[in-house]
């Protein structure tokens, strides 16, 4: 009897959960194949501390293989190009793979609600390379500051576009990092300012509101 194809696609949460429990309850009765453009999983809620500098980036990742068991699943380190439902195929960059079943965890983008300007001005790319990005830019806005003829404000103005976890988490380790970054680079606290914009009444809308007002 042929053994089923399974093709798991993405290293995400769920990615990864339903990879274990798969290799743990059917073992070797099915063919298991992960594929991620990555060979190492990223904790996503981690991602605000690096984002801010207040943990390496590395520190939120893990490499697939010492976390699945890779002798039950095979690792495929690829990108997505396009699936075909009719002839259940998955093509990839650097070649195909057929499957009886698939499941889709691919990751997903930041929701703007509508808001325009938002994806092409600000940094939404909250992946490991996109917090490093982050980081750096905020290093480099103190770092101009006093070489400029002109102490111009505005690069030390940091706005964050809505009030949810992650925005609410972000600004909350980045007035961590605010004061050491005042001291390294010789400027005052009080020129640096940190807006969190949001459209409803509260921070965290949709959260108990005792933990928002801790918030």
């Amino acid at each position: 009897m042929k053994k089923p194809n399974i093709v798991l696609l993405g290293a995400g949460y769920g990615g990864m959960i339903t990879a274990a429990r798969l290799s743990k309850k059917v073992g070797h009765d099915a063919n298991i194949t992960l594929v991620n453009k990555h060979d190492y999983h990223y904790q996503t809620t981690w991602l605000h501390e690096p984002a801010a500098g207040t943990l390496s980036a590395d520190r939120t990742r893990m490499p697939i293989d010492s976390v699945l068991d890779l002798n039950k699943i095979n690792f495929v380190k690829d990108e997505v190009v396009e699936i075909k439902r009719e002839e259940k195929k998955v093509i990839l960059k650097q070649g195909e793979l057929e499957y009886d079943y698939l499941v889709i965890g691919l990751g997903s983008e930041a929701e703007t609600f509508g808001v325009p300007g938002v994806h092409e001005y600000a940094f939404s790319k909250w992946t490991v390379n996109g917090v490093r990005e982050v980081k750096e830019h905020i290093e480099y806005q103190f770092a101009k500051y006093n070489n400029l003829p002109e102490k111009k404000d505005e690069l030390l103005t940091f706005i964050v576009a809505g009030a949810g976890f992650t925005g609410i988490e972000f600004i909350g380790e980045l007035s961590e990092r605010v004061p050491e970054l005042c001291q390294t680079y010789d400027i005052p606290r009080e020129k640096v300012k940190m807006y969190v914009i949001e459209a409803a009444p509260t921070a965290l809308p949709g959260f108990d509101p005792e933990l928002v007002e801790y918030g």
